[in-house]
């Protein structure tokens, strides 16, 4: 199978989850690939095997079985190293190995050693070149019967469990094309208390895998010079880390994406349209209008949407403007690549401007009316105390709609969540007979009283169009009715 990125979506093979994944990364090195494909279907066999090529001219071929990821153009170590780890998580493997394309395994089951050690991070190291020539640049710290450490690491062939990949990420961006990226995610990895050493490999694994670095017998993919101006630049970048040990929380491992998220219901009613049944067709307008972005519709409905995610909503017999948040809330949850995201309504919503490039993160960017808090509508057909305690403390404020949400995807997760345990919350409440207010009408006051508890909020004509105007301008984002 033979995947594109650059425009394409990648694809994984097969329904099975393989315990163990090979990702192999590669650049204008086609007899070097060559060599270690033939050993890797050698010794790799019934193992996924993934070639990340990173803009080789001519591309890389592949054979039957391989899948490949081709980069248009030349993105370096990180891009390329990331979108190994992107392709093995999407396979499902639990364990992850990375591989330069100038090593490759020499013996039957090479991996069992690696899958067998309790620590979730492993590398092959050789301490030095094997010929007379001597770099003597890294020592042991430690060894026992199973597992040598080191001073430092070399990025032949990185190890991950998966589950240090899902609590630290991937290779940090700041490293650019690369050099010090991989002893950087071993770091975070050590810091996360997943590793008894920050460089470790097994016992005996120059009997498992063979380097062609390390007995100097292939060239370099980076010229020397373009390698001594990264190593210089990033050097100072990871020895600062080392020092104050301060590595991000997460770093993500993904392309960084935008997306849009709708939803459409139709299996449960709307209390404020119980008559008419909808159809995906209605969100054929939206649709067409995104821009620097991906569509996202969760819907109960049959039928697609060209140009969108269609996610199967699986919640059924509860309120639907709650089920709208939580699936909000669970969709970027579970989408750490989202940098920015947008939560709008999926039938009168359309947007005219790319919102993008003018956010600013911590920011909560939201529709509004032009009307207040202690409008009639609001206070008759929202009956919840906090509701109306809202309108009592702050009845001229400008009522904000929820039909447009936009920021950073922390952000807005964080605001979806609390107001889908608003509406939980109540449920709760309302089964211990501890809330007898009566049932809102729609989300709208959950949305105004979750909005005004700590979030940054910003909304006017830069955010939405005047509500029901049904106009189209050169400054708002989207237009609202």
């Amino acid at each position: 199978m033979r995947v594109e990125i650059d425009g394409v979506k990648y694809t994984p093979v097969g329904d099975e989850n393989p315990r163990v994944g090979v990702a192999i990364t590669t650049h204008n090195r086609p007899k070097v690939l060559q060599k270690a494909l033939e050993q890797h279907q050698k010794f790799s066999r019934g193992l996924p095997i993934v070639v990340v090529d990173d803009g080789s001219n001519p591309p890389v071929q592949v054979p039957e079985g391989v899948t490949l990821i081709r980069h248009g153009k030349p993105r370096g170590i990180v891009a390329s190293k990331n979108a190994s780890l992107a392709a093995l998580m999407d396979l499902g493997v639990e364990f992850l190995s990375l591989w330069d394309d100038d090593a490759y395994p020499v013996a039957e089951n090479w991996w069992e050693a690696y899958a067998a050690s309790p620590e979730a991070h492993l590398a092959y190291q050789f301490l030095d070149l094997s010929g007379p020539r001597k770099l003597k640049d890294m020592s042991v710290l430690y060894r026992d019967d199973k597992h040598v450490a080191y001073t430092s690491q070399r990025g032949v062939m990185l190890w991950y469990r998966r589950d240090a990949i899902e609590t630290v990420g991937g290779f940090d961006p700041i490293y650019g094309r690369g050099m010090y990226e991989h002893p950087d995610l071993a770091n975070r990895i050590y810091w996360a208390g997943l590793t008894s050493f920050r460089f470790m490999d097994v016992v005996g694994s120059e009997k498992l895998i063979y380097s062609l670095d390390e007995h100097e017998a292939v060239e370099r993919s980076v010229p020397r010079p373009d390698r001594e101006k990264l190593v210089k630049r990033n050097a100072e970048i990871y020895n600062t880390r080392l020092d104050t040990s301060t590595y991000p929380d997460f770093v993500p491992y993904r392309e960084p994406r935008n997306v849009v998220l709708t939803c459409l219901y139709g299996r449960d009613p709307d209390p404020q349209r119980p008559k008419n049944r909808m159809t995906l067709s209605e969100v054929n307008t939206l649709a067409s209008s995104i821009q620097g972005a991906d569509l996202v519709v969760t819907t109960d409905l049959d039928g697609e949407i060209p140009g969108a995610e269609i996610r199967r909503s699986e919640l059924s017999g509860s309120n639907i403007f709650s089920k709208r948040w939580l699936d909000a809330y669970q969709y970027l949850r579970d989408h750490s690549e989202v940098q920015w995201a947008a939560v709008v309504d999926a039938t009168d919503v359309e947007m005219l401007h790319e919102p993008w490039g003018d956010l600013e993160e911590g920011v909560l960017y939201v529709g509004s009316e032009p009307s207040i808090l202690s409008n009639t509508w609001l206070r008759q057909n929202h009956p919840d105390r906090a509701v109306q305690k809202l309108i009592d403390s702050d009845p001229r404020g400008t009522l904000l709609n929820a039909g447009v949400v936009v920021g950073d995807r922390k952000t807005v997760m964080r605001f979806a969540h609390r107001v889908a345990g608003h509406f939980y919350d109540r449920e709760r409440n309302r089964f211990y007979n501890r809330d007898t207010d009566g049932r809102d009408l729609g989300d709208m006051g959950a949305f105004n009283v979750v909005a005004r508890s700590g979030f940054k909020l910003s909304y006017g004509p830069h955010v939405t169009t005047v509500f029901r105007a049904n106009e189209k301008n050169g400054w708002s984002w989207f237009r609202h009715k």
